[in-house]
């Protein structure tokens, strides 16, 4: 056997979508598609790591993550998203939200299982899927609708092989918040067709306008049902440190500790400590670093009103997208002629599911003055796109 070939075939079929990962700058170029947040987190953050290194705390700790963090977590989970939870055994601290959704699918899927997400959707939930011989089913969504499921479309979905539902807001790529009367009719759908769901909760803090985001878990019927994932990535600018948690009901837990342990024993233990110190310190210095994030997304509205050019209402997250049928160009062609043409990267809408097709997504994650010039690149780009 060719192992060579076989090893590039196997990651082309697992990981192809990602592309050719380089960590080396290349000179020149703006990313305005970026999912890494560019503000600093506080000081107390980085003091709390040394403090730890200080104290030589290099041992594994439980499973489960460190008793103080776990009681932190659910506390809240308590004031914030109104969900009762057991930090004894209701809770795993994980390698980050991409851990904490791989030991959660590996727990529920067994090969030729199906778990169902609205589309365009985030990658790593197809990749995770098919990893473990189960598929991904994309439930497509429509601009007309801002991309907001229309929970007869997963009823419809649903096969005797379905396992589970994954619901992400505020949403990648598209920017949506799903509002209460769709969360509680894709509540009522799982009670009545017995489903589990996943509700990956990583944006929560990034939700602009009159939106507001709210935890399914929290609704009537669904504490035994939902399975929450949450990281200090996204919301705490803190991607490095790999910190996330799982909150969910004791038999799951106890069902994903054996996947959670086989992957990493336990999270990072001075990531733990630096986790403790952001839940118990106020958080109102995040404000500053969202009313930022709003500043770019108007600017962002602005840009693109005034070439014109279509883009769906970005009510979360801090990504905007963006409809570019108008240029004739697919999402995959336009990425690679805005990189060669304009030195922008985006990222196709393609890569969040078929439905994205037609669109990109934009970022709010590149400061300025940087973030100034790439919108100027972006509709000098567009405008000559536009007149060929």
């Amino acid at each position: 056997m060719d192992y060579t070939k076989f090893l590039s075939d196997r990651a082309q079929s697992l990981h192809g979508s990602l592309g050719k990962q380089t960590s080396v700058p290349i000179p020149g170029l703006i990313n305005l598609g970026s999912g890494t947040p560019d503000f600093v987190p506080p000081a107390f953050v980085f003091e709390a790591l040394e403090k730890a290194v200080r104290e030589r705390k290099i041992q594994y700790t439980a499973w489960t993550g460190i008793p103080e963090l776990r009681a932190a977590i659910a506390e809240k989970l308590k004031q914030e998203n109104n969900l009762t939870i057991d930090p004894a055994n209701q809770i795993i601290v994980t390698a980050g939200a991409q851990e904490a959704l791989m030991t959660t699918l590996m727990a529920l899927l067994d090969p030729g299982d199906e778990v169902l997400t609205p589309s365009p959707h985030y990658d790593e939930y197809t990749r995770d899927a098919k990893v473990l011989g189960a598929t991904l089913v994309p439930v497509n969504t429509t601009p007309e609708s801002n991309f907001t499921i229309h929970v007869p479309d997963l009823e419809a979905a649903i096969t005797p092989k379905t396992r589970a539902l994954i619901v992400l807001t505020p949403n990648n790529p598209t920017g949506t918040v799903l509002p209460e009367s769709t969360l509680s009719a894709i509540a009522d759908l799982a009670q009545r067709r017995d489903l589990l769901v996943i509700s990956d909760e990583i944006y929560e803090y990034y939700v602009f306008d009159n939106h507001k985001h709210i935890s399914i878990g929290s609704l009537p019927g669904m504490a035994e049902r939902t399975i929450t994932i949450n990281s200090f990535s996204k919301s705490f600018a803190l991607t490095g440190m790999r910190l996330g948690y799982i909150a969910a009901p004791a038999p799951l837990i106890e069902a994903m500790l054996p996947f959670h342990h086989a992957m990493m024993i336990c999270a990072n233990v001075m990531t733990q400590y630096a986790g403790l110190a952001v839940l118990q310190e106020p958080r109102d210095w995040f404000q500053q670093h969202l009313k930022e994030y709003d500043r770019r997304r108007k600017l962002w509205m602005q840009t693109l009103d005034a070439i014109p050019l279509p883009y769906s209402q970005p009510q979360g997250a801090y990504y905007i997208f963006i409809d570019i049928r108008p240029t004739g160009l697919t999402s995959a062609q336009f990425c690679a002629k805005a990189r060669e043409e304009a030195r922008l990267v985006f990222q196709p809408g393609t890569i969040g599911g078929g439905a994205g097709e037609g669109f990109i997504r934009g970022a709010l994650t590149k400061a300025s003055p940087e973030f100034d010039e790439g919108l100027e690149r972006f509709t000098a780009f567009i405008n000559a796109l536009l007149k060929r």
